[in-house]
């Protein structure tokens, strides 16, 4: 199990940058949710405090990783943006920062978010610790939505990996997503774009592999689940 935090993305040969709170939540068994908020707008020094606005979405996927710890493919069975349709593979090798402990550069080509050119990339990632939970167990959730008769226009995926949780749900044509961070003895609701009831609860509550989960219309079935 593990949770990436990315730290800049450069789309060669542009400057490096970090629009977005990007954080992926990885299973023991490989299983993905990665989702990007996009950062608000820094006001000038000199302007008043202003109130918190909804975050937006620049891009969630959801899915499964393969490879070696120097190369690897991230598969993406849903993907919040049609110009990267479900399905489509990154494929990028992986090496230590040459100074930066427990951080990771990816480099591969992708196609680019705004353009779709497909460009070379390079990405940080920084390994963020699992914390474990109030029973001192660091715990990681796997829920998929259940597609009945094969039906591809409602599909979903919920990972919890220690103290975050992530789901995305497509419904039809809409979106819907969740971050959720355990804080300060209890679990905050820390990102939302769209109004799907995503059963990212269900997964701070005992639950084993098997178990299944009804909500607003939709049953979720628990795939995976691992305690260390």
């Amino acid at each position: 199990m593990s949770i990436s935090e990315r730290l800049y993305i450069q789309w060669l040969p542009d400057e490096a940058s970090e629009p977005t709170s990007t954080i992926v939540l990885t299973t023991p068994h490989r299983r993905f949710v990665d989702l990007r908020f996009l950062n608000p707008p820094s006001p000038p020094a000199a302007s008043p405090p202003t109130p918190p606005t909804s975050p937006s979405l620049e891009w969630g996927t959801a899915g499964y990783s393969a490879g070696t710890p120097t190369h690897g493919t991230w598969t993406h069975d849903l993907s919040s943006r049609p110009t990267h349709p479900d399905g489509e593979t990154d494929v990028g090798t992986m090496e230590p920062h040459p100074s930066l402990p427990d951080v990771e550069i990816e480099r591969g080509r992708m196609a680019h978010l705004d353009t779709g050119e497909v460009r070379a990339y390079e990405e940080a990632w920084r390994a963020v610790p699992v914390l474990p939970d109030e029973s001192g167990k660091r715990i990681a959730v796997l829920l998929e939505m259940r597609r009945d008769g094969g039906d591809m226009t409602r599909r979903g995926t919920v990972v919890r990996v220690g103290q975050y949780c992530q789901g995305i749900v497509r419904d039809g044509g809409d979106i819907s997503v969740q971050r959720w961070l355990w804080t300060a003895g209890a679990w905050a609701n820390v990102g939302q774009v769209g109004g799907f009831d995503i059963p990212c609860d269900a997964t701070w509550a005992v639950v084993q592999e098997g178990d299944t989960v009804e909500r607003s219309g939709a049953v979720w079935d628990v795939k995976e689940v691992a305690v260390l």
